[in-house]
């Protein structure tokens, strides 16, 4: 089995989109082929050595505890199988897998290898950029929930991904799918739009979550309000949801 580099795993509640508030187990994949101006984790954007072992995992000990082990990279399939296991709360429901990064998509080679021996026993969450069709081609029927960014690029200081974006929703068909938009004070009307556009070819009834950054890049409530009004022209379900772990000042 193949082996991956992975920045951490831990559990905590879920803090974007619809599934806001449940109980998910993270494993945040090294990685990422995108550089948004807006990041968040810049630590798990680039794996700095070349045999990837410079850059050690944090592991939670076990869920609710403020504890961590240090383990290195890259993790085996046996150890993080072991390593999500432990964070699980024991009762009537089903965990939470949630793959998010960096970007996960870009270890496909380990993931088709090692998610049909945890899909019965997790639901997996796909947290992605939303470029990668080809990826998700592969692990579609591997996979839960799709969570999937519309990169605007007023917003991410990138080059347009819109033909990126429509490859990809077609290649996650059939899976449940929620599309986010991270906005910024320099995000325009007109890229918004864009993206509902996209969605109502595709699908009307997926949901387009409004995400707003936060500190230098954080835009006015007046333009998350008139971005849900226009969209809602469009498609059917918008809404304005914050990155609520950081209010509540969880991981």
């Amino acid at each position: 089995m193949k082996s991956v580099a992975i920045q951490e795993i831990f559990a905590s509640i879920q803090g974007e989109g619809p599934w806001v508030g449940e109980r998910h187990i993270f494993v945040r994949f090294m990685g990422c082929d995108l550089r948004c101006v807006y990041c968040d984790t810049p630590a798990a954007v680039q794996i700095e050595t070349d045999d990837r072992t410079g850059n050690p995992c944090s592991v939670q000990t076990a869920a609710g505890v403020n504890g961590y082990d240090k383990v290195p990279n890259p993790v085996s399939s046996a150890d993080l199988t072991e390593f999500c296991s432990r964070l699980i709360i024991p009762g009537p429901s089903r965990p939470t897998l949630s793959l998010t990064g960096g970007e996960p998509l870009l270890q496909c080679s380990f993931l088709v290898e090692w998610l049909p021996l945890v899909k019965q026993r997790f639901r997996i969450y796909l947290e992605t950029s939303g470029i990668h069709a080809n990826a998700m081609l592969r692990l579609r029927d591997m996979v839960d929930v799709v969570s999937m960014d519309f990169k605007l690029p007023s917003a991410t200081g990138l080059r347009p991904f819109w033909e990126e974006h429509n490859e990809f929703l077609s290649a996650a068909r059939g899976r449940s799918i929620v599309v986010k938009a991270v906005v910024t004070k320099n995000t325009t009307r007109e890229d918004l739009l864009t993206a509902a556009r996209i969605l109502a070819d595709f699908d009307t009834s997926i949901p387009l979550v409004i995400q707003p950054a936060g500190g230098q890049f954080a835009p006015k409530s007046s333009m998350l309000m008139a971005f849900q009004d226009s969209a809602l022209r469009i498609i059917e379900h918008v809404r304005v949801i914050p990155q609520t772990h950081k209010i509540l000042n969880v991981l």
